[in-house]
């Protein structure tokens, strides 16, 4: 699946790689977010997110603002240029997802959902 989705990305000229993709959306998801919240969100160690971070503060996707209180903290959020583009990522994934839904019936959905939240809940850090 992660191949076909990266190929929808590259089809519509979408400019980040399929691992950046997360960190853009979880920015977007959640109004901006620290470095830390967002590699637990993503499973992802701090080096992963940092190079990340460093890929999208250099196309001007996000602004790093230090913490005034802890200078070690910084919280990052997405610019206005960030914002369309989290949009479009978001759309294309809406597309893709309608995709993959057409394959199952309403009941096999509910399924699926279900263990995907069981799987989620038992990789996700406590």
């Amino acid at each position: 699946m992660q191949k076909e989705s990266g190929k929808i990305f590259r089809e519509q000229g979408f400019p980040l790689e399929m691992d950046q993709i997360p960190v853009l959306m979880i920015l977007y998801y959640s109004g901006g977010a620290s470095q830390k919240h967002t590699g637990t969100a993503l499973a992802r160690d701090k080096a992963s997110i940092n190079r990340t971070i460093s890929v999208l503060l250099k196309k001007g996707l996000v602004e790093v603002i230090p913490d005034t209180i802890d200078k070690r903290k910084t919280h990052v959020k997405l610019t206005a240029n960030g914002e369309k583009l989290a949009e479009q990522a978001d759309a294309i994934l809406g597309r893709f997802d309608a995709v993959l839904s057409s394959a199952l019936t309403e009941q096999e959905r509910k399924e699926f959902d279900k263990t995907m939240l069981k799987l989620i809940e038992a990789v996700t850090p406590r």
